[in-house]
């Protein structure tokens, strides 16, 4: 019987489902390449998350270990509450510091995966401290502060848009891979799909959500408008608004029977194989599941995001054909009811949009967890022979 020695990987990255799903579907793709690991090796996985970001609400229902430290992100609201907020960080920073200086002590990892948010910058730090190996995966076309603060002394940055090499030292490894996304988002049969979202069989859907927050503003707008669409185009909506928004729409359609609300959605692969449109944010996640899925989409990026880096993720799309963007400022012009009655009266272009995504390509977590072992097995030196 082979004598194994165990090492540990930290992975960490959250505060939104756009940073924490990349680390989880990164962990799940290494774990399942065991097989190419030497046999005296075996990996072992520990998440850091925040005690305040959606990853608080999800961690338990996956198998690794984990620990959720007490860091919170600057607010850039102008608030009495946004503004205690802010004066608490230093004390949170370094009670964060401190739990996440115990976990390395504890675990002396191998290295470090992470995947952006405010929560990845301490292991990210540490990592860069203690000489552990930190790999680093950038969702966004503008890479985000804790990225760039990582990408310093990281052993590989993985991309999915080539803005990001304007704003990165080119010094470092930088590989383009794609977003790795949830294995379980594939697409159905739609029929099915509706019947499981509880929507009737043959209308017209469209599906909306903003993130895995939900968006106050598009929220808002659609409320305005939603009753008009169903009358006028005989259609029903899959919405997912968020926990914050739920009530507030709830109150205006919760008994409509052509609305199906919901504040979260855990099957996204019958809820986007329900749809033959989607409205949505522009965050990277969302996208990369809507091109796997190759649905028609209009795009409302985030008009705060830091360089406005949801726009240039949507441009992307909007250049292959796939999708449309429209922007928060352009609502008072009625630009999301003009697109909308352009795509539903006209099946051809919906047709047209979905054929114009690009060929699936490798599953960007497997080209990473590859990439990731390789650099495991060349830094570490271990044999060959025994794999």
């Amino acid at each position: 019987m082979i004598s194994k020695k165990t090492y540990t990987i930290i992975f960490t990255g959250g505060g939104t489902g756009g940073h924490y799903y990349p680390a989880l579907a990164i962990a799940d793709a290494i774990k399942d390449k065991a097989d190419r690991l030497p046999k005296d090796i075996e990996l072992t996985y520990h998440y850091i998350g925040s005690r305040f970001g959606i990853e608080q609400k999800k961690v338990q229902a996956y198998d690794y270990p984990y620990t959720l430290i007490p860091i919170k992100g600057l607010s850039r609201y102008h608030s009495l509450e946004s503004f205690a907020q802010n004066m608490l960080l230093p004390l949170r920073f370094l009670n964060s510091w401190i739990k996440t200086r115990k976990i390395f002590k504890d675990l002396n990892p191998l290295a470090c995966i992470a995947t952006g948010g405010y929560v990845s910058l301490i292991p990210g730090l540490l990592a860069n401290k203690k000489n552990v190996l930190l790999f680093l995966q950038e969702q966004n076309a503008y890479p985000g502060m804790t990225t760039k603060k990582l990408a310093q002394k990281a052993t590989t940055l993985f991309y999915a848009y080539d803005d990001v090499k304007k704003y990165i030292n080119k010094d470092i490894l930088m590989y383009k891979s794609g977003n790795p996304i949830r294995s379980k988002v594939l697409p159905m049969d739609k029929a099915e799909a509706r019947k499981l979202m509880d929507l009737e069989p043959e209308k017209f859907t469209l599906f909306i959500f903003g993130g895995s927050q939900g968006s106050l503003a598009i929220n808002r707008q659609i409320a305005e408008q939603a009753s008009i669409w169903i009358q006028k185009y005989n259609m029903q909506i899959l919405w997912q608004t968020g926990s914050y928004s739920y009530t507030m729409i709830k109150n205006q359609y919760g008994t409509h029977r052509s609305v199906k609300l919901l504040s979260f959605i855990d099957n996204m692969s019958a809820a986007y194989s329900s749809a033959d449109l989607i409205v949505a944010r522009a965050g990277a996640l969302s996208l990369a599941e809507i091109e796997r899925m190759r649905i028609p989409s209009i795009l409302i990026p985030l008009p705060t995001a830091a360089e406005n880096h949801q726009y240039y993720n949507a441009k992307a799309l909007e250049e292959l054909g796939c999708s449309i963007i429209v922007e928060e400022k352009d609502f008072k012009n009625l630009a999301l009811n003009k697109h909308l009655n352009n795509l539903i009266n006209n099946p051809i272009r919906l047709e047209q949009m979905s054929a114009s995504f690009p060929e699936a390509g490798q599953d960007a977590g497997k080209i990473i967890a590859d990439r990731i072992i390789d650099t495991l097995i060349q830094k570490n030196n271990w044999s060959k022979d025994a794999r």
